[in-house]
């Protein structure tokens, strides 16, 4: 009888869309990086996005910025994938979702995220019809925006005050204006719509984040931090650390730029928002310089990890996970 009732109650979680795994989405990704061999070389990223709902394979193709005396060409990226939906029933994958476009990264930074559209064919009873990614985005720019040379400013003056010696001033912006990232084939799912900015320290390395997502005309503002670190006592491996916590009691200052990951705690006490892990299994290892400085980077990486939502919607992961996917190269290229 016992048995009988923890699986009633399982099969009522799961009809209500309650489902323990329903917040979490499975990233992976395959990445070739030939580019930083043969600057003219074109770089590959094929990403996984898997949810209880939707499972979405993305390819990017990307073209680093060429320079030169008559001409030149800009940093561009080519997208093309599919996606499938889940049948709750039966578990069946039913193709819904087909992507195409990409976008050009101006000399500014500038991108405009209206040349990615998603195709969305029919099925059941719900006709086929077409959307697109939508806003701004501001890639590394020189010049970066107020808010993010404000953000900029808090971090290196925490750095400085935690750490002494030469502080390594490099960063790398990037800024989302009303950047809007399309449902993913459900009807229920309206899409989600980014504003905010992320900082990456070279210091330290690690991205700060501060982003405000709109889903289904709700807002949720995240602030917190990525850090890129070497797998402990694992060789040829590095693995991103993510903490995004909403606005609380005890998070709702700067500090939560810098909050640490806490491990295994967060199985049990998660903050709320958006939290995961992204190991980096890398290969096939070039001397690069970047911006000025020579660093040792992998040309191949084979990447699997989740993201994990708390007191958010499965929409808002999924959309933050799709991101990560399309900017591959920004996460995980130099």
């Amino acid at each position: 009888m016992y048995k009988s009732l923890i699986a009633a109650t399982a099969l009522v979680l799961l009809s209500n869309g309650f489902a323990l795994a329903a917040e979490t989405v499975s990233f992976t990704m395959k990445a070739s990086m030939p580019s930083l061999r043969d600057a003219e070389a074109k770089d590959s990223f094929t990403v996984g996005l898997a949810d209880a709902k939707v499972d979405t394979t993305l390819k990017i193709t990307c073209q680093a910025a060429q320079g030169g005396l008559i001409s030149g060409t800009n940093e561009s990226c080519a997208v093309t994938g599919n996606g499938a939906l889940i049948n709750p029933a039966n578990g069946q994958k039913l193709q819904r979702t087909q992507y195409a476009g990409g976008w050009v990264v101006k000399s500014d930074g500038f991108t405009d995220g209206a040349q990615l559209s998603v195709n969305y064919l029919a099925l059941g009873k719900v006709a086929a019809s077409n959307g697109r990614f939508a806003g701004t985005l501001m890639l590394k720019p020189e010049n970066p925006s107020t808010t993010a040379s404000l953000l900029r400013d808090s971090i290196l003056k925490k750095i400085k005050t935690t750490e002494s010696g030469l502080i390594d001033e490099r960063v790398d912006t990037v800024q989302f204006n009303n950047f809007t990232v399309p449902s993913a084939g459900l009807p229920s799912d309206k899409g989600c719509v980014w504003n905010g900015d992320m900082v990456y320290s070279y210091q330290t390395e690690s991205w700060f984040m501060e982003l405000t997502a709109k889903c289904a005309g709700k807002e949720y503002p995240l602030k917190g931090n990525m850090p890129f670190t070497e797998t402990p006592n694992v060789g040829n491996q590095h693995q991103y650390d993510l903490t995004l916590t909403l606005p609380s009691a005890d998070a709702g200052t700067d500090d939560a730029l810098f909050a640490a990951p806490t491990g295994d705690a967060d199985l049990f006490a998660a903050a709320d928002g958006i939290s995961g892990q992204i190991i980096m299994k890398e290969s096939a290892y070039v001397d690069v310089e970047v911006d000025g400085q020579m660093d040792k980077l992998a040309t191949e990486i084979d990447a699997t990890g989740t993201l994990n939502g708390q007191n958010i919607p499965l929409d808002a992961v999924r959309s933050f996970s799709t991101i990560i996917g399309i900017l591959a190269r920004t996460f995980f290229g130099a």
